[in-house]
């Protein structure tokens, strides 16, 4: 699996215009900032203005020779996954808030750390949780609970799961 040979391709699909931007989120951007763990594919978040505008993105990557596997493209032998910030504005904001990172001799975009408290805040399995656990001793703690506040709902509870780990 080759981290470059895909954030290679994401970046030629950015310049063609395929999405507006990306950035990387799940095990790849927790291993950002925190001890490294086992995640077998690569998750990421594309800005792009419509459902029918993430729907291009398949056509682009089959049209390049690469497969799809279920949910993922198979890109150099890595699955990978792309989330459409269309499915709420939190992820939206996670791509337009990611931070550039230099990556051998290219750059990616990474979903911050606040963010991707955020994120796992959502999904809220038992590793995501332990992720959790691990992120909050590098978050911004004011920009944390200011994306929590903002992007809680009764659909996800971001807000009472948060205080709920921190045991308050």
């Amino acid at each position: 699996m080759s981290f470059y040979n895909v954030i290679q391709v994401l970046n030629h699909a950015k310049l063609d215009g395929i999405f507006r931007d990306y950035a990387v989120m799940g095990g790849y951007a927790v291993n950002n900032y925190i001890e490294p763990t086992f995640t077998s594919d690569i998750d990421t978040l594309v800005l792009v203005a419509s459902d029918a505008d993430y729907t291009k993105i398949f056509a682009y990557f089959t049209q390049r020779g690469h497969k799809m596997v279920n949910l993922y493209v198979i890109i150099d032998d890595t699955q990978v996954q792309f989330f459409p910030s269309t499915i709420s504005p939190l992820y939206e904001s996670a791509v337009i808030n990611a931070k550039t990172v230099e990556f051998k001799d290219t750059t990616t975009r990474i979903v911050t750390a606040e963010y991707l408290v955020a994120l796992l805040l959502i999904s809220y399995r038992p590793k995501d949780k332990i992720r959790i656990m691990e992120l909050l001793k590098v978050v911004n703690e004011d920009s944390l609970w200011g994306v929590v506040r903002r992007y809680d709902s009764e659909q996800n509870p971001i807000f009472q799961r948060l205080k709920e780990i921190l045991g308050r």
